[in-house]
Order: C-alpha cells, then sequence, then structure tokens
C-alpha cells in the first residue's frame, strides 16, 4: 500500500540511500555528493517541510521544501509515487500559508519535463552553478577603517543573528528561509568551522552585524577540496559601499588558504547585481538548475501520463 507521511528522525539514511541511486542515475549537471551531505545534514531542523512516500512500508520518495526537491528512487518510478508526494506537498504548502509550489525541474531528463507539464508546474526561475577556476586571481579584500570583521562564537544570540541574516537577505530572489533551529543545527555538525562566517559590523557598534558571508571547504570528490560560498548578506541600509565585494574576496581567500582550488557558488538568475559581482571577480557559469512552480489553488491532473519526476 502506498502512503506519504511526514518525516520522522531515522529517515534521513533511507533518504540518502535515495539520493545516492539518483545521483547514479540522472547525472544532475554540477550536483556532487557533497550536496547530498549538506541536504542531508539539513533535515532534521525542518521535519515539518520533508514528506517521505511509502510503499509497502518502505521509503520510496520524498519531498523537501527547503531545497524545492522532490525525487522518487529509479526502481520505484512510473507507479505514482512521484504523483502522490506533489499531491500531498500542495495540501502542506497551503496549510502553510503559500501561495506556490516551486520545485527543480532537471532540464535534461525528458521525464521530469513531462512529469513537470502534466502536473501544472511552469518554468518560473533558474539557479545557477558558478565556479571560480583554481587559476583566476582575485584580490585580498580590504576592510575599510570604519568595520570590524568577527567570526561566529559560542556564545552568539542565534535567534538575534537569524532576524539579522533574514534581513540582510531582503531583496534576494530566493529566500534563504533561516531559522534558530536551523542555525543551531548546522552549528553542532561535525564539520562545522565558526571562522568560516564572517559578520561584519562597525567599529563603534561591534556586537549590531550589517553584513555576512557563510563560507567552507567540501571534501576532495577527485579534484581537490571545493571552496563554497554559502551566502553573503548586507543589509539594505548599507548596501552600495562594496560589502558585498569585500564579503566575496574575504570568502576567496579563506576557502583557498584551506586548500580549496576551484571555488563554486550558487546564484538566482534574476539576480542580475549579484550576477556582476560574480562576473566581475572571474566566476564561471558552469550548470543550471532550473526551478519549475505552480498555484496552489489549481487542482493536479489526473494521472495518465505515465511521466515521473526523480
Amino acid at each position: 500500500m502506498s502512503t506519504v507521511r511526514g518525516f520522522m528522525r531515522g529517515d534521513e539514511s533511507t533518504i540518502r540511500a535515495i539520493m545516492d541511486a539518483a545521483f547514479d542515475v540522472d547525472r544532475m549537471p554540477g550536483w556532487t555528493r557533497a550536496n547530498i551531505e549538506h541536504e542531508i545534514s539539513r533535515l532534521p531542523a525542518d521535519p515539518f517541510g520533508v514528506l517521505v512516500a511509502e510503499d509497502g512500508g518502505v521509503i520510496v520518495g520524498y519531498w523537501g521544501s527547503r531545497f524545492d526537491d522532490l525525487r522518487v528512487h529509479p526502481a520505484h518510478r512510473r507507479r505514482g509515487h512521484g504523483r502522490r508526494l506533489l499531491e500531498a506537498a500542495l495540501a502542506h504548502a497551503a496549510e502553510g500559508g503559500d501561495t506556490e509550489l516551486a520545485l527543480h525541474v532537471p532540464a535534461h531528463l525528458p521525464g521530469s519535463l513531462a512529469f513537470a507539464r502534466a502536473v501544472g508546474l511552469t518554468y518560473s526561475s533558474s539557479l545557477w552553478l558558478f565556479r571560480l577556476p583554481a587559476e583566476r586571481p582575485v584580490r585580498p579584500p580590504v576592510v575599510p577603517p570604519d568595520l570590524v570583521l568577527q567570526p561566529w562564537t559560542d556564545g552568539i544570540d542565534v535567534e538575534a543573528f537569524v532576524s539579522f541574516a533574514n534581513a540582510a537577505w531582503e531583496g534576494h530572489p530566493g529566500r534563504l528561509g533561516l531559522t534558530p533551529e536551523l542555525a543551531r543545527l548546522v552549528a553542532e555538525l561535525p564539520g562545522f568551522d565558526p571562522a568560516g562566517i564572517c559578520l561584519v559590523s562597525k567599529i563603534d557598534d561591534p556586537g549590531r552585524p550589517i553584513a555576512f558571508a557563510k563560507v567552507e571547504v567540501r571534501p576532495d570528490e577527485g579534484d581537490g577540496p571545493i571552496g563554497w560560498i554559502g551566502q553573503i548578506g548586507v543589509l539594505p541600509a548599507e548596501r552600495g559601499r562594496g560589502l558585498g565585494r569585500m564579503l566575496l574576496r574575504w570568502g576567496v581567500a579563506f576557502v583557498r588558504e584551506r586548500g580549496a582550488r576551484v571555488v563554486e557558488l550558487a546564484v538566482e538568475a534574476a539576480n542580475d547585481r549579484a550576477l556582476g559581482l560574480y562576473r566581475r571577480a572571474g566566476f564561471e557559469p558552469a550548470a543550471a538548475w532550473p526551478h519549475w512552480s505552480r498555484s496552489l489553488d489549481v487542482p493536479v491532473a489526473p494521472a495518465g501520463s505515465g511521466a515521473r519526476l526523480p
């Protein structure tokens, strides 16, 4: 019997197995094993934003709202699990007050595109993977004399940081969606490096950040460790003075000092300001991750296309 239920602690290992199986079959451009670990590690912080599909008591697929991800194990596709997950995700999103549902739809998989069209999804935007070649020099950051850079500390006020970070993300096409639960979970992960978070404050008010960056060095997958620029955010009132450029240079220097040859980041195609900043620094587009969406007030079309979404 096929059912859909909410995420429970302990589901992570089975969801990882689904991701691993799909990784080998779907060959997602720009997607690595490190992306899988990143997504899995954050599931427990958002249990209400994750649904799983079971068949005979075995988890065969999942939906995660944080990553706009709906995936069915390759051995269990074309059996309606994707459609049942989508219907449950639509109801879940509506209960949460959302007006639309977004999903990553791989453009290189015809079955995924057919499924998306069959259930009423339409293309809305793309998230691009940008890569800085190992040989591309980047100038070191220049910190204005009225500012101070500080790392994450154990005694930080997490609620205040989350409020600040979400405010600094205001105006970005994509959502940050940071919560105190997620911030605490990430800070407790084995590989968390507090020095990889840079908080920018005015020197006469060091306890009140105005900008931040989060970066990390991801494990070696054959070509050496990868530097990842996770987020760069600046409060709206402080934009236009080069803080984003300073933090980008800081992040590149940070990960390169720790052995990363290639540096990567993700950016919404609609974010013209950020695109210009990254291109000027020498980053180049490496892959596109299309996102499709649909309004929650449109009913799902009856089954019949036989299409599936990985």
